[in-house]
């Protein structure tokens, strides 16, 4: 059975994109799934420079991040929009990731990882440029990602005070599109003994 790791491009507390993410994470929990859920406020990384990369490798919160990556057979990306864009914590963050202690590309932890972005924002679209914005990054990087996605409009006004969402019909969405995506994932698992040979 596949392993979830989930996070979010924004480190605000009550972040509403966050609570966006935790509607298909608890999803997910609901149907038994395992799902690992981190805040990128635990992973300190500083602004990529090459420079600063040669001379002193991969930050250790780097480090720590890339194993979990390996470590979970699908993710969940909370991608929050700043201008029409990803934001400035999640880009770096996927540029860390993809580099080796060695100062050279690495994208192992991405070849094949199936992944569901979330979005949302206060206006009628939901997120839905800066998602598109990512899923052509991780695309090119070699991930998996979902036609689904989970986006949510107007937030302002979309979650009530204890961060679950006020619409059924957007709650019933975000459970379907969580079943579709624990569906993707376990497909996509390789089985340990794929290309062993008796």
């Amino acid at each position: 059975m596949a392993t979830f790791l989930a996070f979010c491009g924004s480190a605000r507390k009550d972040s509403l994109n966050q609570k966006t993410l935790n509607c298909v994470v608890n999803a997910l929990h609901a149907k038994g799934e395992t799902v690992t859920s981190i805040s990128l406020n635990d992973f300190h990384q500083p602004i990529y420079n090459g420079d600063d990369e040669t001379a002193s490798g991969l930050p250790e919160a780097t480090v720590r991040l890339k194993t979990l990556l390996h470590e979970h057979d699908a993710w969940l990306i909370g991608c929050p929009e700043y201008n029409g864009f990803m934001t400035p914590l999640l880009i770096n963050t996927i540029a860390w990731a993809s580099r080796s202690s060695e100062a050279t590309p690495d994208l192992s932890c991405f070849k094949g990882k199936p992944v569901l972005i979330t979005s949302c924002s206060p206006g009628p679209w939901g997120g839905l440029r800066a998602g598109a914005h990512l899923k052509t990054m991780l695309s090119g990087i070699g991930c998996m990602v979902s036609p689904d996605n989970f986006m949510v409009s107007s937030a302002f006004g979309a979650f009530d005070e204890s961060g679950k969402l006020k619409d059924e019909n957007l709650q019933q969405r975000a459970e379907q599109v969580a079943s579709r995506f624990c569906e993707l994932a376990n497909k996509l698992l390789v089985p340990a003994s794929a290309g062993m040979t008796g």
